[in-house]
């Protein structure tokens, strides 16, 4: 003879408030580990780009010009400028 188990209301309830709860945790671990790997990402991208400005600036200021390469000088500090610069990157005065 077959026969079902009475299910008690109230350990239901229970028991789905738990299982909605360990879901929407879980959910929530992986969302807070998505926004920290953001996070990382986002500070790695900007390092680099400091670096990388940091880099072009050093290369402006220190300009050699090789032969044949056009230059100005900069009427303020007497520097050699690269022609299409719009400033000094000695002394950071716009032409």
């Amino acid at each position: 003879m077959y026969y079902f188990k009475q299910i008690n209301g109230l350990g239901c309830l229970l028991w789905s408030i738990f299982l909605c709860w360990l879901f929407f945790a879980l959910k929530l671990y992986y969302i807070i580990f998505a926004i920290i790997i953001i996070a990382f990402a986002y500070n790695l991208y900007l390092r680099l780009k400091a670096n990388v400005v940091k880099h072009n600036e050093e290369k402006e200021k220190n300009f050699e010009p090789e032969i044949g390469e056009v230059y100005k000088v900069c009427p303020y500090c007497g520097n050699n400028v690269k022609r299409n610069a719009t400033y000094c990157p000695h002394c950071n005065t716009k032409f």
